[in-house]
């Protein structure tokens, strides 16, 4: 990591100020995150250029480093796999998505760590009486106002998720199997392409929320959070997605178990209110788990999985780089049909093993878990508040997209990746900034 000594501090806190745009853009639109992302880089490379005689401090620890160097490594040589047969749509979607995560892993630390902008030893501005809105958010860690932007961001998703449902615009015919879901008129997807991705996203922004219930001394504050908390729920449920329903209830358990054991009794009342208050069509689609062949949704997930499993078998080494969809006709003894287009096979790790091989899935969930284990030490040792919700999110967000991903690979999304690999950067911003704060 450069630190900046040459170049003016304005420079740092614009391009702060450009990555908390693109931190907006994560829940809007894909081509505009790509283009701010592109922008963001081009400026990013450019201060780094002038600054090649910076000093250097080290803020991703080694292990993880080299872990997430090996990952890379793993996905880029996965493209040379001899089953790569469209080599060129194989490469162009490996440097268009993995481009962009790298993109921003590397800005995010290099521009918003602690010590970005100012001298190694220099304290953050204190807050101070009179201080406008605008003047106390610029005084704020950089983590701590991309994670309001975030929030901002997430809260107009819900609105209009919970809009779509009531006054039109929500999916039709389209995600729903009227055969065995005849009651079910529509499901949500708010600014996300499809109702399960929005409920992975969901899950995502549930995870931080209850978070910072958790910590929240302020009665009034935690009210709003637990009230903005119901609203995700209520927009998890009209997604009508059963995976991520199973994935937000572990969130919830989890949370009242072991994070604020005094909301058991509100998670009951949640529980209890929302059996009272479900309609016939959320019964319905609860139904169709008892018939998993019967539903079409479920019975091409199991399909899915049947046919994932049988293509690591075969190739335990992977079969390469977004390289699924061209196999899947193979393997195919679901729709038989070669125009069908299956891009993931609907479950997170089975669908790395496919494409990674057994090395790469290994790799990846070393790196989840190391920055899982960093969470954990975080949630223990700090004692800032805002940090300590932002570690007890990203544990409940780990148990919310491992549970997901068994039915699901919402990752395979490009912002859901983005999100995913923001967020794991400011964790380790996080632990470095306690540990300043402490030294």
């Amino acid at each position: 990591m450069n630190v900046c000594k040459k170049a003016p501090a304005k420079e740092y806190r614009r391009m702060q100020l450009f990555l908390l745009l693109a931190a907006g853009c994560i829940a809007i639109d894909q081509t505009l995150l790509s283009i701010v992302i592109l922008l963001v880089l081009l400026q990013g490379l450019y201060i780094a250029w002038q600054e090649q005689n910076a000093t250097r401090i080290r803020v991703w620890p080694r292990p993880l480093k080299w872990g997430l160097l090996l990952l890379l490594a793993a996905g880029y040589i996965s493209l040379h796999n001899p089953m790569v047969f469209d080599t060129f749509s194989c490469t162009f979607n490996f440097f268009y998505v993995v481009g962009q995560y790298t993109a921003v892993v590397w800005l995010v630390t290099r521009f918003g760590n602690c010590f970005a902008g100012r001298g190694v030893f220099e304290k953050p501005l204190p807050y101070e009486a009179g201080l406008s809105f605008r003047e106390i958010f610029a005084r704020q860690p950089f983590p701590v106002r991309m994670l309001r932007v975030l929030g901002w961001v997430a809260a107009a998703s819900v609105c209009i998720g919970i809009g779509q449902h009531y006054f039109g615009g929500s999916t039709d015919l389209l995600w729903v199997d009227r055969n065995t879901n005849p009651l079910l008129q529509n499901r949500i997807y708010s600014t996300w392409e499809n109702p399960n991705i929005f409920a992975g996203y969901l899950c995502v922004v549930a995870a931080y929320v209850m978070g910072y219930i958790s910590v929240e001394k302020h009665s009034r504050k935690r009210w709003l959070l637990f009230g903005f908390l119901l609203l995700v729920i209520l927009c998890e449920v009209f997604t009508f997605s059963r995976g991520f329903w199973l994935a937000m209830a572990v969130e919830l358990l989890l949370f009242v178990l072991l994070f604020y054991r005094k909301g058991i009794p509100y998670f009951l009342g949640v529980v209890l209110g929302g059996a009272a208050l479900a309609g016939p069509a959320v019964w319905q689609r609860l139904e169709t788990l008892r018939h998993l062949t019967a539903d079409s949704s479920a019975a091409m997930r199991v399909a899915y999985l049947d046919i994932a499993q049988a293509i690591v078998k075969d190739h335990p080494l992977g079969i390469g780089w977004y390289n699924y969809r061209y196999i899947f006709p193979e393997y195919d003894y679901y729709f038989k049909n070669p125009d069908v287009i299956m891009y993931h096979c609907h479950n997170l790790f089975l669908n790395i093993a496919a494409e990674l091989g057994i090395p790469g899935l290994i790799l990846f969930v070393a790196v989840w878990g190391a920055l899982l284990y960093l969470a954990f030490r975080l949630m223990r040792n700090t004692g800032l508040l805002w940090a300590r919700a932002f570690a007890i999110g990203y544990v409940l967000m780990t148990a919310g997209l491992v549970t997901g991903g068994i039915g699901d690979h919402i990752l395979f999304n490009v912002r859901m990746g983005v999100l995913f690999w923001l967020l794991n950067t400011l964790l380790i911003l996080i632990w470095n900034f306690t540990r300043y704060m402490s030294e």
